[in-house]
């Protein structure tokens, strides 16, 4: 990288036939990963300590360092100096050195107290400015600006931008914004949030899904006012000045269902143009085993245990062996492999498209997912439309 710059993304190979799919080279803070991928946490790595496995962690790997910030986290950040410092040791713990670290001390739509649902309508001055401190006590590659889910005002918005602008500049080592978009329902204030994140001359993006599996009207709101203030018409080519990189944090593996299978939608996103995803990073409730998912790649079908012999699917006896905790455990870090290696398969196919075996026709022979292909192939020609 050029001494005066912090940040560099090239895109390596791009299908602008029927998706929008790219696969991607950064280097922020030093550090290099390449997309599609799914991100990693060290609670990963712990659980496949846990099961005596290795799921390898390559140096271009992103890391998540996140957590779901719990009410007197967030009311006393900034305002208690102990819950502050609590919450960067928290943090630092989180990191994994050598790699690209996102620190994400996420705020929700509201916390529950007591018997009563409390939205966040206001971050004020003290707890933004002490959520971007934390960041950068930590060391994060990049700083979110701390926007809560649900956000509808664009004061919140202003608001937080200017206390991040200000902790950057008084700060000691020059950082990078992410262009941050929390879940929301108001999609004009996505594209105002965007349109001001280009002025800032902001390339790194990331949306919040909220544990939904495919939040397609804020994906979609969010790639089309990307593209738009970019001026991106058809390809991209080797206009450096349009590349962006995109992450989707808290996607939900599949779509949530009673029934025995159900589509895998995680890696779907990619033809959005997503390079990286991350899972929920909340968690909790009863594990009932046979209600436990096995993640199958060939058809990207998320299929419960109870019903893996009924539909002929092939499935390690040794993966499922163990009280529900264990077997958890198990097929959590099998699908992290098998993402992996996904994810390269999909990079692979990526600058084959346009030649007779494109990006769009592998994922409509994912027979689990047509239903949601067909969606998202929908979406993307209006947004190429647009």
């Amino acid at each position: 990288m050029e001494a005066n710059k912090r940040m560099e993304i090239d895109w390596l190979a791009e299908d602008y036939t029927e998706t929008l799919a790219h696969s991607t080279k950064l280097e922020l803070s030093g550090h290099k990963t390449a997309s599609p991928q799914h991100a990693h946490s060290t609670r990963d790595i712990e659980l496949a300590s846990d099961v005596g496995k290795s799921i390898g962690f390559p140096k271009d790997r992103l890391v998540i360092a996140g957590e779901s910030l719990a009410y007197q986290t967030f009311k006393g950040a900034g305002h208690d100096a102990s819950i502050t410092e609590s919450l960067t040791k928290r943090m630092e713990a989180k990191k994994i050195e050598g790699r690209i670290n996102l620190i994400y001390p996420r705020i929700p739509k509201s916390y529950n107290i007591g018997e009563k649902v409390v939205p966040v309508n206001l971050v004020d001055d003290l707890q933004a400015s002490s959520l971007v401190g934390v960041q950068l006590e930590a060391d994060a590659s990049a700083v979110l600006p701390p926007l809560p889910s649900g956000i509808h005002n664009k004061k919140v918005f202003d608001l937080v931008m200017e206390r991040t602008n200000v902790e950057l500049q008084t700060f000691k080592k020059k950082k990078e914004v992410v262009g941050y978009i929390p879940t929301t329902d108001d999609l004009t204030l996505v594209a105002q949030m965007i349109r001001d994140y280009i002025k800032q001359d902001i390339r790194f993006f990331a949306v919040d899904f909220s544990s939904s599996p495919l939040n397609r009207w804020l994906i979609r709101t969010a790639v089309s006012q990307i593209r738009k203030q970019l001026k991106i018409k058809g390809k991209v080519g080797e206009k450096k000045d349009k590349y962006y990189y995109l992450h989707v944090f808290n996607v939900a593996s599949n779509r949530k269902s009673s029934q025995a299978i159900a589509p895998i939608t995680d890696l779907l996103t990619h033809a959005y143009g997503v390079d990286s995803t991350s899972g929920v990073i909340w968690g909790g409730g009863k594990l009932v085993k046979d209600k436990l998912r096995y993640y199958n790649i060939d058809d990207y079908g998320a299929y419960r245990l109870d019903s893996l012999t009924k539909n002929r699917i092939s499935c390690p006896e040794t993966l499922i062996e163990g009280n529900a905790v264990e077997v958890y455990k198990k097929l959590r870090v099998k699908r992290l492999t098998d993402y992996a290696k996904e994810c390269k398969t999909v990079t692979e196919r990526i600058p084959e498209s346009g030649n007779g075996s494109s990006y769009a026709s592998y994922l409509n022979s994912k027979g689990q997912a047509k239903a949601e292909t067909k969606r998202i192939l929908m979406d993307i020609k209006e947004i190429k439309a647009v």
